[in-house]
């Protein structure tokens, strides 16, 4: 047996029946949970939201992910790392040669994830959405997902296994970026649905907050919604240009722009001087 097999072997029995509930509790200060996802037949589900930073770990079959204007495909012993606030479509695949699709859910509370940071040296770079299962990785999941499931245990000894989890997350760059400031807040907001024509009413609206508000506390943040929508879809369309292979005109309309044209002007415009050329 491969060290791949004896990775996802390990991890099987927490996933060894559906057990998904019909709706993701809300954040708030309840415990972390862990939940199993099993099916024989292809499943999409739309709209999926996650109140809290969760990971889904493919132990059979892959997963696609429709979210931030990009569509991506996961093989089974991938771990995707799913910040709070994430929002996309996701469709389930089973394995085609054993006919099952399976996969572990966790999600954390938000004072460990923050207890993590507060551990770790900064990133230099954006936290990586997805990770490969590795030995390490692996017991660390294990032992915390054995530790919720037994439902037995002090909630300060499963605190100290899912704090394992989130610091071998955190030294393999994916844990997810805090959102503390207003700034942080909207770029999240707008890499959900880049391609929505977002005005400043709609984000202040699913911010909880005013207009005028919001962009006082932009402006004290040193930046203007007009320059974080831009970043987020500059950003979007290079990363789907250099790594996806997406023609201009397909970036520039997953990114929110209404031509090429328009998108190559902002790139050409944007401090790194990046243009459509150069990727």
């Amino acid at each position: 047996m491969s060290e791949a097999q004896t990775i996802l072997q390990r991890l099987s029995k927490l996933a060894a029946k559906d057990n998904r509930p019909s709706a993701l509790p809300a954040g708030g200060a309840r415990a972390s949970a862990l939940f199993s996802f099993v099916t024989r037949e292809r499943e999409r589900i739309a709209g999926c939201a996650f109140p809290r930073t969760s990971i889904v770990v493919i132990v059979e079959g892959s997963k696609e992910l429709v979210t931030m204007g990009r569509q991506m495909q996961f093989v089974a012993g991938t771990v995707l790392v799913l910040p709070a606030g994430w929002r996309g479509d996701v469709v389930n695949d089973p394995d085609p040669k054993s006919g099952v699709y399976r996969a572990i859910f966790i999600d954390f509370q938000d004072e460990l994830v923050n207890r993590a940071r507060r551990s770790l040296p900064p990133q230099r770079a954006s936290a990586r959405l997805h990770v490969a299962l590795d030995p390490v990785l692996v017991a660390a999941i294990h032992h915390a997902g054995e530790g919720i499931v037994a439902g037995t245990l002090p909630a300060a000894l499963i605190e100290h296994r899912l704090m394992e989890v989130l610091m071998v997350l955190g030294m393999r760059g994916a844990l997810p970026e805090d959102t503390t400031t207003l700034s942080d807040a909207v770029r999240a907001l707008i890499r959900w649905q880049p391609n929505k024509p977002w005005t400043a009413d709609q984000i202040a609206a699913e911010l909880g907050t005013s207009n005028a508000t919001l962009r006082r506390h932009l402006a004290g943040e040193s930046t203007s919604l007009r320059a974080l929508l831009t970043e987020v879809r500059v950003d979007l369309a290079s990363t789907l240009l250099s790594q996806d292979g997406l023609s201009l005109r397909d970036a520039a309309l997953a990114a929110g722009y209404r031509s090429p044209r328009r998108l190559a002007e902002r790139m050409r415009a944007e401090p790194k001087g990046n243009s459509p050329a150069d990727i």
